[in-house]
């Protein structure tokens, strides 16, 4: 009897899947006896409590993004995992990572994650759709970009694949981070702990002027760069803006809003989450922390902020400037400065649609007020307890916060706050959260779980800015992408008043590297691809 091709493809396919299965299930079964028996003395001392499984939903505050990457170096020092090290020293804890190498390469591909974050998520990926408004659709749909659906490691396409795998296969079939959460809850064999800190990026797109589809947009002063960059860069941003899928105009009254989430449907979704996910579970926690205001971070920098900078070259900004401006823009005009372009600069400052106004700021404020008072209607139902991170990162940024005797502040660089992508806290703020976090969960579970000393993390924290000169070393990681935009301003001797890497370059090499970089970013539209692989700048795809 003939099988057909199309049979005998199946059929390798299922035969494959079902190994993997196996493979999975008996390296699984013996991780899970492993475990057993290891945490078996530990509960025999604790007269068998069963241990608490520690969950989390969130974006890349969860996650532990920093500099643009994310890997075990960051996760090792974000909020969660701290929250987990204390926590674990007063209850018998169930906490998993989903840890990535220097590459962003899943290390522990069989082990099943706990913390579900995943970078970027808004309160609508968080479920596997697509936002209509800043995907430029009448409607919401699903992505296959927001879900794990891969059946192997080695066709992970996406950062869901890496960090929710193998939830879909035990699930038996694609999740996305509530799907996720949702299966962990169904098959736990003890109490929970649900970390819910998602709706932040509801409001990012507007802040960064970085991202989005249709178009995706750059906040880069294009056309007062683009003989700067290499020939072939300009030629793909430029055909990019003339197709309508690349923009450099972030910061208009229209496009702020365009990237914004509305209340309505950020209320409708809310519901839709809090329904699905079930409330009313019996030994079940849920912490639902609050949103800081987005666009008082160190990304945006302000006239002070400009002035101190390209002072060190010898411009001073106009005082009348009183907009912000984003830190790739700033990246721009400190690199013309060095070069000794500074006729440009003012032409940058005037732009609209590269300089957030006042009344733009204002605008994306109002819109994380109305998300925090919607999801403040939660406080008070069973189960359920608000943890007021927005008002206290709020005031750490605004007065400032202080440890040790240093004050660290909003301010990029100088502030010690932020990492150098300006958005994503550095180590010290990361512990304060935890700290914030750690605080609620005392209270509402009756714990002493103690809390970190900040004096101690920042002594060894690489965003904090010892030497005083606003330049701070970053870690000693590699850099792919905009994050080698960003290494361009780390410390070259750090506690030494001096130089960036960036001043220790020549003009050429500068905007070389800045090429390479967008080059790696826009290459990621597929429009941009398709004309880059037309002209022979990449091969083609097979």
């Amino acid at each position: 009897m003939s099988i057909s091709k199309k049979g005998c493809i199946l059929f390798f396919f299922l035969a494959g899947v079902a190994l993997t299965a196996m493979i999975f299930c008996l390296t699984a079964a013996g991780q899970e006896r492993l475990l057993d028996k290891k945490n078996s003395l530990r509960t025999n001392s604790l007269l068998f409590i069963p241990r608490t499984t520690l969950l989390a939903v969130g974006d890349s505050l969860t996650q532990g993004t920093r500099d643009a990457t994310n890997n075990q170096y960051h996760l090792q020092n974000a909020y969660l995992q701290r929250v987990a090290s204390k926590l674990s020293l007063v209850l018998p804890l169930k906490f998993s990572q989903a840890w990535l190498d220097v590459n962003g390469n899943r290390l522990n591909p069989l082990t099943v994650p706990t913390n579900l974050g995943v970078d970027g998520e808004d309160i609508f990926s968080v479920e596997g759709y697509e936002y209509y408004k800043r995907a430029g659709s009448s409607s919401n749909y699903i992505s296959s970009e927001y879900l794990c659906d891969k059946l192997q490691p080695y066709f992970f396409t996406d950062m869901h694949d890496k960090v929710l795998y193998p939830i879909n296969i035990l699930a038996g079939k694609p999740v996305s981070q509530i799907d996720a959460l949702i299966w962990h809850l169904n098959n736990r064999t003890g109490p929970a702990i649900v970390i819910f800190w998602v709706g932040n990026n509801d409001a990012a797109l507007s802040t960064l002027g970085l991202g989005g589809k249709n178009p995706q947009y750059f906040p880069i002063p294009f056309d007062q760069i683009k003989d700067q960059l290499k020939p072939v860069v300009s030629y793909l941003l430029n055909y990019g803006k003339s197709k309508g899928v690349i923009a450099f105009d972030p910061y208009t009254a229209a496009h702020i809003e365009h990237n914004l989430t509305d209340t309505s449907d950020f209320s409708t979704q809310l519901n839709r989450l809090v329904t699905r996910i079930n409330l009313n579970r019996t030994g079940v926690k849920y912490f639902f922390l609050t949103y800081p205001y987005y666009q008082e971070v160190g990304y945006l920098m302000g006239n002070e902020d400009l002035e101190f900078y390209l002072s060190k070259l010898g411009y001073s900004i106009p005082e009348s400037f009183k907009g912000r401006v984003s830190l790739l823009t700033f990246f721009c005009l400190y690199a013309l400065a060095k070069e000794g372009e500074v006729s440009r600069i003012p032409l940058i400052l005037g732009n609209d649609g590269l300089v957030m106004s006042g009344d733009e700021s204002l605008t994306i404020k109002n819109r994380i007020d109305s998300f925090n008072a919607i999801i403040s209607m939660l406080n008070g139902r069973p189960n359920v307890h608000l943890v007021p991170t927005g008002d206290k990162l709020n005031k750490a940024f605004s007065s400032g916060l202080q440890v040790n005797g240093y004050t660290l502040t909003r301010n990029w660089g100088r502030g010690s706050s932020f990492s150098l992508d300006g958005v994503h806290p550095g180590h010290t703020v990361h512990a304060h959260i935890a700290n914030i976090l750690l605080d609620e969960i005392n209270k509402a579970l009756g714990l002493n779980a103690p809390l970190w000393d900040l004096a101690s993390v920042l002594a060894s924290d690489p965003y904090f800015d010892f030497d005083g000169d606003g330049w701070v070393a970053g870690p000693n990681l590699p850099a792919s992408g905009r994050t080698k935009i960003l290494y361009l301003f780390k410390d070259s001797q750090e506690g030494i008043p001096g130089p960036a890497v960036i001043d220790t370059m020549t003009p050429g090499e500068v905007w070389s590297l800045i090429s390479d970089a967008l080059l790696e970013e826009i290459l990621g539209i597929s429009l941009i691809r398709a004309e880059a692989e037309r002209i022979g700048i990449v091969p083609l795809k097979k």
